[in-house]
Formats: C-alpha cells, sequence, structure tokens
C-alpha cells in the first residue's frame, strides 16, 4: 500500500453542465505557474495538456505553483478546484507551498485542505496510485488537476530494465487516459529521462520543456508543444517568487 497524506475533504463543488459549456475569456488562456521563464516557453495549461518538464529543480517549484493556483477562481486565472499531487520522489515541499499561498493572498491551512496528496515510496505503488488509485481520487474529489512528480525517480535502483519498461509503458497510458476521460491538465516531472525509457514518455506527453539555471540565469528548451516549434529561451535570473517580466536575452529556434 502507498503512504497516502489526504486533507479533510471539506466541501465539494460539483462541475455542471453550465461550468462546462461556458468559462471566462481568461480560461482560454489556460494555467500559468506565474514563474515568466516558465509561462513565457510553456504557455498555459489547457484541458488537453500533458506536460512533462525535466531538467534543473524550478521544475518542482513550478507544480507546486501550479497546485496552488489551480485553486483560484477562473477569473484570477485558475481553475476553480483542488489538485491530486502524486509524489513520486518525495519532492513536495509544504513550506514552499505554504509561501506561494501567502504571496496569492491565500489561507494556507484552506489551500491544503483543497490538496490530495499520495506518496509512492516503490515502482509498484506509483502504478497503483496513477493506473488505479487515481480514478478514486477523480470520483469523490473530482480534482482539476493532475500532477506526477519524479515520474521516473523510482526506476533508477534495484529493478530490472524490462521490468521498468513494462510499467512505465502502463503507466504512461494511464496517463494518457486519464487526460481522455477527465479533461483536465497533467504535469509530470524527472530531474532526466532515462534512455530506455525516453519512447513511452515521448508518446504520451503532447509538451515537454527542459531547464537549466545558474546565479544568472535561466534557460528552458521546449522540446515539443502542440502548437509552438521547438526553441531555445535564455532568461536573466530572478530570484522572486514570480520572476517579474523580463525580456528574453536569447530565443533561437531549435532545428
Amino acid at each position: 500500500m502507498s503512504a497516502t497524506i489526504t486533507k479533510p475533504a471539506g466541501e465539494i463543488r460539483t462541475r455542471t453542465a453550465y461550468d462546462v459549456k461556458f468559462s471566462s475569456g481568461r480560461a482560454l488562456l489556460g494555467l500559468l505557474s506565474n514563474i515568466q521563464s516558465v509561462d513565457r516557453l510553456v504557455g498555459g495549461l489547457k484541458q488537453d495538456s500533458i506536460v512533462l518538464l525535466t531538467g534543473s529543480r524550478i521544475r518542482l517549484r513550478v507544480i507546486e505553483s501550479y497546485c496552488l493556483r489551480a485553486q483560484l477562481s477562473e477569473d484570477r486565472g485558475g481553475l476553480d478546484g483542488s489538485s491530486f499531487f502524486i509524489d513520486g520522489g518525495n519532492s513536495f515541499d509544504v513550506y514552499l507551498f505554504t509561501s506561494i499561498a501567502r504571496a496569492h493572498g491565500l489561507d494556507y491551512g484552506e489551500a491544503l485542505d483543497k490538496l490530495v496528496i499520495s506518496r509512492a515510496f516503490t515502482p509498484y505503488e506509483l502504478k497503483q496510485l496513477v493506473c488505479k488509485d487515481s480514478a478514486e481520487v477523480f470520483r469523490a474529489r473530482q480534482p482539476r488537476l493532475l500532477v506526477v512528480s519524479e515520474v521516473f525517480s523510482l526506476f533508477e535502483h534495484d529493478i530490472e530494465a524490462d521490468e521498468a519498461a513494462r510499467m512505465t509503458n502502463k503507466i504512461m497510458g494511464s496517463i494518457v487516459l486519464t487526460s481522455k476521460l477527465r479533461r483536465v491538465p497533467i504535469v509530470m516531472t524527472a530531474a532526466s529521462v532515462p534512455k530506455d525509457l525516453e519512447k513511452f514518455a515521448d508518446y504520451a506527453c503532447n509538451t515537454r520543456a527542459e531547464f537549466t539555471e545558474d546565479d544568472h540565469r535561466t534557460i528552458g528548451r521546449l522540446r515539443k508543444h502542440p502548437t509552438k516549434p521547438p526553441v531555445e529561451m535564455v532568461q536573466e535570473a530572478s530570484h522572486s517568487y514570480n520572476q517579474s517580466l523580463i525580456s528574453p536575452l536569447r530565443v533561437t529556434t531549435l532545428g
């Protein structure tokens, strides 16, 4: 069994036919992270987005920001709902999450109440959460965003290559099915993608971006996107949460 942290359910708001058919104009922009070096590269998350973010640790800040901002009303650029965070790398930082909540003027306790977190400590627990247990979470809590952090980290040790490939194939297939059935954005993170598992990630994801950072700049490379060409964007580093808008130093189309 996976170790699961679930806050009290509280009031569950059921989406109506009106909610599905009509939404605010701002919702057309998609869900943004409020981290400019990411948003300018990836754009807003849409209902059919399946995103893989790799590289530097900015990927972990981004997913917690997505989870928090998903709770905002559509008029404020959110999804007006909860998030389901499957933690495959023990990466969730509650202190970061609460600081993001404060930056948005939200009560961090209430924000945590709207977040469902399940931690996987083995590849088998990760597969169980993604392929089976997530259905119950969607039924009971109706999350508007699914995050799977460090999706490949549990396959790095003590598992045969063939078994890792088989399980990854099932996990990615379930991710695609969840996207089709639930119509919610899905975001995954990984420090890197193992070469033997690359084809499964590329099959499942319609958006892929990788990031590198140092003290002076952030380099983002958009590898795959449904509407944008591959591109590299370099920005001056900012140490603020939202990285107030900075013109890119360089934008290069990748061949």
